[in-house]
């Protein structure tokens, strides 16, 4: 097969790009982990290993236990319903034991990667191989992503207002940034959906929406009220999720205190700056609950449980993505 001059002059570009693309990743994770464990580090100087010692011997397995099953089953059967309604939404019918698999594979890869990035990419690439139009598993990745995340910035909102007057002016002004931050970026992804679609013809615009492999019919209000519906089912029982492990260390902290923090620290680790949220979810948690009077080990240790439970229940993805990828 001949080789045009152009495809000559740019293959040397494209062989160069390619490692710069890769040394750029290998530096955005190093960088990530780099926050982590600055965190980390720096909550752990300010500890009292005693304290943190002595609950080792009162914690309770079945409440770790519960929280495991919880988390399981959140991540694959609820996240997989979750894909399944999006995507036939998007005329992609694909079948629940399909969905939850690649619903659980991704929740595995946000743990070992770069976040939700990572969990969303291989989601899309496990939806491709099923021979689903790119447009489409687009489509239906970041309708349920955007559900998603407005459950988690709609509690948020609900604890909020009870927990800026309990914490320190820095930390408020953390919190208020990212909050408006999230808000912003989706109320500026609406303003340009209706733009685009006020600029374009419409037949220009359709033809462009055939070429990407979209959907040709217009999401159900049906099918993204239940998906959301089941997006704050979810942040509900991260929020049950961590009082449990609170209980399982014997602590006296309460569930309503939880549902004013957690919605709120889960967010903000929601945020591209830590290898899945840690560190920004322990030292989050820490600032939180001080303002109730909880000591920082009786905060950091659910969180860190919590933590460890997420990996610990996403296993079984990374297991089944070794299976099918093979």
């Amino acid at each position: 097969m001949s080789i045009t001059p152009l495809e000559g002059e740019l293959g040397p570009i494209a062989s160069q790009a390619a490692p710069t693309a890769k040394v750029k990743r290998f530096a955005l994770a190093v960088a990530k982990a780099l926050v982590s464990i600055g965190l980390i580090a720096l909550l752990a100087t300010s500890l009292d290993y005693g304290r943190v010692l002595s609950y080792s011997h009162r914690l309770e397995g079945r409440w770790v236990l519960g929280v495991l099953a919880i988390f399981l089953f959140q991540m694959s059967l609820l996240a997989g319903i979750r894909l399944k309604l999006m995507l036939a939404s998007v005329d992609a019918q694909r079948p629940l034991t399909t969905t939850a698999r690649i619903a659980l594979c991704g929740f595995f890869f946000e743990q070992v990667t770069i976040g939700f990035v990572g969990g969303d990419a291989i989601r899309l690439w496990l939806l491709r191989r099923t021979e689903m139009p790119f447009g489409r598993a687009i489509q239906a990745l970041l309708l349920d992503r955007s559900c998603g995340l407005g459950s988690l910035v709609l509690l948020s909102l609900f604890g909020v207002q009870a927990l800026l007057p309990l914490v320190e002016a820095s930390v408020r002004n953390v919190i208020v940034l990212t909050l408006g931050g999230f808000i912003a970026t989706g109320l500026l992804g609406i303003a340009v959906l209706v733009i685009i679609t006020k600029i374009l013809p419409p037949s220009k615009l359709f033809a462009y929406w055939q070429r990407c492999g979209f959907s040709e019919h217009p999401i159900s209000p049906v099918a993204l009220a239940t998906v959301f519906t089941l997006a704050v089912a979810t942040q509900l029982l991260n929020v049950l999720e961590l009082w449990m492990l609170s209980q399982s260390l014997g602590l006296s902290t309460t569930l309503e205190q939880w549902f004013i923090v957690a919605p709120t620290v889960l967010l903000m680790s929601m945020l591209p700056i830590s290898i899945g949220g840690w560190g920004v979810r322990e030292a989050g948690m820490v600032m939180a609950l001080h303002g109730f009077g909880i000591p920082a080990e009786d905060a950091l240790l659910p969180s860190v449980l919590f933590g460890l439970c997420t990996v610990v229940a996403a296993l079984p993805g990374g297991i089944l993505w070794v299976i099918k990828a093979s």
